[in-house]
């Protein structure tokens, strides 16, 4: 009986002794990695924009409304000025957020865009329009 205990003291010290070395050597790649995530969080940290407008497409489990999509896409695409976007893909189901600065247009021009993409988006609780704030999603 005495050495089955002896056995199974020893099998379990030196399965605990290959654990710490092996986690050892993953937080040590670890480490690497997250100071390389960290070069990147503080590079995304200090760009840190704020957007003009940010139009939000989400999902309730059975995808995005690809018809209001359609409808906000044609209309920046339509106009005249064609205003720059940052597409975000974050979700699994297509959920996307389009980033606008709208730098392109004056002051008056941007606030007619936004209450006409507003009114173009009214209607649908899977579109949500953010104005003069940082995107909170970093995509995939």
């Amino acid at each position: 009986m005495k050495n089955i205990f002896i056995l199974a003291a020893i099998a379990s010290l030196s399965l605990a002794s290959v654990a710490c070395k092996s986690q050892k050597n993953s937080s040590t790649s670890g480490s690497a990695t997250s100071s390389s995530s960290t070069n990147t969080e503080t590079s995304t940290s200090s760009s840190e924009q704020t957007y003009r407008m940010i139009v939000s497409f989400t999902s309730k489990g059975a995808g995005t409304s690809a018809e209001k999509r359609e409808a906000f896409l044609k209309y920046v695409e339509s106009h005249p000025k064609k205003p720059a976007y940052k597409e975000v893909l974050w979700g699994r189901e297509g959920e996307t957020d389009y980033c606008l600065t709208l730098s392109e247009l004056s002051k008056k021009e941007q606030l007619t865009f936004v209450e006409e993409v507003k009114k173009a988006m009214a209607g649908s609780d899977q579109v949500i329009i953010t104005e003069n704030a940082v995107s909170q999603h970093r995509g995939r």
